[in-house]
């Protein structure tokens, strides 16, 4: 259940030009790795608040933690906050990533996750969330970090997955290159999760297609609302168009129509 609450800003990370991580109170309904919240700070000059899947959330001292990447005026009011600043904060909404694992809670197997961007932090939030899992994380960005704790705050709990590859387009990191490219076996896992830009989405989608691997993915888009009633947020699936926030985030990626 979801609910609309007043939270407090209580720590706040700098990564870089790019990235930040924001960690608010939160003593709604605990989320669940995959799902997403509203964001607005409470002295705001934007009308609409942004969204945000959870990067993590700490049950015992009720706070939820969340990755942002600066794209315009409404998360440069984010990265603006203090310490004790507060935001209206709504959710959880939408799916989780536990809803598509086969068995369930008592998956055994082995999974990729597939992160580009801030999309990491959908599925780190899933490698937190089940430690007994076997996750190959592959990760990428655009640019490189020129420091290995940048690296390992981007990432979150995602560095303590079984297995570990993160990529960069400049030649910034270990891998040089699109993190698609680097999964070279994908037939070699149960299931493959992603979450990033829809141009790496779709070519996860089509290399799973040709090995015939379970895929799902957790699609980015503009949400108004985040409870389904706006339509705004509607993506084409070969069932019609679906909303993004209700239906999703999480679809089967051979669902999705990325090419319309």
């Amino acid at each position: 259940m979801s609910s609309n609450l007043i939270s407090e800003l209580v720590n706040k990370t700098l990564i870089n030009e790019e990235y930040f991580i924001l960690q608010f109170t939160w003593n709604g309904a605990a989320p669940k790795a995959g799902q997403f919240f509203m964001i607005k700070p409470v002295r705001s000059s934007v009308f609409l608040s942004r969204p945000f899947g959870i990067f993590d959330y700490f049950h015992e001292k009720k706070i939820v933690k969340f990755l942002i990447c600066r794209k315009g005026k409404g998360t440069e009011e984010l990265a603006n906050l203090h310490s004790g600043d507060k935001v209206q904060l709504t959710g959880p909404f939408g799916n989780c990533w536990a809803d598509f694992l086969p068995n369930g809670d008592l998956f055994s197997g082995k999974a990729a996750l597939v992160g580009g961007s801030a999309g990491v932090a959908p599925l780190a939030a899933l490698v937190s969330q089940k430690p007994d899992c076997y996750f190959h994380f592959f990760a990428g960005f655009k640019k490189g970090f020129r420091e290995k704790e940048h690296e390992n705050a981007i990432m979150g709990a995602a560095v303590k997955a079984q297995k570990f590859s993160i990529s960069a387009e400049d030649g910034g990191n270990a891998l040089n290159g699109k993190i698609v490219d680097f999964i070279f076996e994908p037939e070699s896992f149960d299931v493959i999760f992603g979450c990033g830009p829809m141009a790496m989405l779709n070519a996860l989608k089509k290399k799973c297609e040709a090995k015939n691997v379970k895929c799902f993915v957790s699609l980015e888009s503009r949400f108004a609302c985040g409870a389904g009633v706006c339509l705004g947020c509607s993506v084409p699936t070969v069932n019609g168009n679906r909303r993004c926030c209700k239906d999703g985030p999480i679809f089967p990626a051979a669902d999705i129509n990325f090419d319309e």
